[in-house]
């Protein structure tokens, strides 16, 4: 019998001091790149980029030795009403409160996903810095990742590391303009 217990993750810097690149639409994303410089660079999530631009914000993010962020593509952003987003953009607290629902602490990369939900009967559960509680699993070749209200994504892409960590692009099931 499995046991429902949370994942942990790789939540030290690696001493390697080499350079993980990986070429996603034409981006070149790199671990010597913080993740907003990373996001920056691409068309695709101009959004996100743009609120971890908040020194606060991203500083709570750095003071993290390693963390894996959930990054919905503007798209998801796009798919808002327009008040919707609008009011989420101007509230700092639920920005801050949206960011850190998406991230969780460690680096976790496909590979630690999918150990994981290998280990622990087809689910993996992951903590988030708000404190909510993220299960991961995997349907028809796609990791899908829900939280404790019944919402879902796919992880469209994994491993684009940054300095202090990894990012994985998501977006819901509804969005398959990049598949």
């Amino acid at each position: 019998m499995y046991k429902r217990q949370v994942a942990s993750a790789q939540k030290y810097k690696s001493i390697s001091t080499s350079t993980i690149e990986k070429d996603w639409q034409g981006t070149t994303f790199t671990s010597d790149k913080t993740l907003q410089e990373n996001l920056a660079q691409s068309t695709s999530f101009s959004f996100m980029a743009t609120i971890l631009e908040d020194e606060f914000l991203s500083s709570q993010l750095s003071s993290q030795e390693m963390v894996t962020v959930f990054v919905a593509n503007d798209a998801s952003f796009m798919a808002l009403k327009e008040d919707t987003r609008k009011a989420l953009l101007a509230d700092d607290q639920k920005i801050t409160q949206l960011v850190k629902f998406h991230t969780i602490p460690g680096r976790v990369d496909k590979n630690a996903i999918e150990m994981a939900i290998s280990t622990s009967g087809g689910r993996a559960y992951f903590i988030t810095l708000e404190g909510e509680k993220l299960a991961v699993t995997r349907n028809a070749g796609a990791l899908i990742i829900s939280d404790s209200k019944g919402n879902t994504a796919v992880i469209k892409e994994t491993d684009f590391y940054h300095k202090n960590g990894c990012l994985l692009y998501t977006s819901d099931a509804a969005d398959e303009e990049d598949s």
